[in-house]
């Protein structure tokens, strides 16, 4: 849905997304491969994580509060990316029991440390593929938050106040018509 939203809560709005934005950058495009490439081991993986759920907790921690505080529009984009960061944990647990797998499998073995280093290779794709999805997610939603837009999901799980102008109603769906 389109909403009638002013220029400077469309601003506001588009923080929760360009926050992401760069955790999805800094931490994954950047941090991690620049780790694996010094070497630094599992610390590698270790150090780009916790920074990127030092900032996903921040974003779900702002999507609880600004429903109190913040005008309606901006708390349902700090849902949306709050809602995002799901994915992203997704691809971390699959990893993270892809890695879990690993060590167990190769913690008796002689040639345990070349395993070790194919398979943790293996194990970073579901997180690559899970920062890729929510790098276009995301970068779709600063340009719904610019347009005044909140995804219909978002708008049903979350209600607009009724004094809110709404400039484009949700359409029909195949079901409903």
């Amino acid at each position: 849905m389109q909403f009638d939203v002013d220029e400077a809560i469309r601003k506001q709005a588009k923080t929760p997304h360009e926050l992401s934005m760069l955790n999805l950058v800094g931490c994954h495009l950047i941090a991690a491969p620049a780790s694996i490439v010094l070497d630094v081991g599992l610390l590698g993986f270790l150090i780009p994580l916790a920074l990127s759920l030092l900032v996903i907790s921040f974003i779900w921690f702002k999507a609880g509060q600004t429903r109190q505080q913040d005008p309606w529009f901006v708390a349902a984009h700090w849902r949306l990316s709050a809602n995002r960061t799901r994915i992203l944990m997704v691809g971390y647990t699959i990893s993270a029991v892809i890695l879990g797998m690993a060590m167990m499998a190769t913690s008796g073995s002689s040639k345990g440390d070349i395993m070790m280093v194919a398979i943790s290779r293996v194990a970073v794709v579901p997180t690559l593929l899970t920062v890729m999805i929510c790098f276009v997610l995301e970068s779709g939603s600063i340009y719904q938050a610019g347009r005044g837009e909140v995804p219909d999901g978002i708008v049903k799980r979350l209600p607009a106040p009724d004094d809110l102008p709404v400039i484009q109603a949700a359409k029909p769906s195949v079901a409903e018509s």
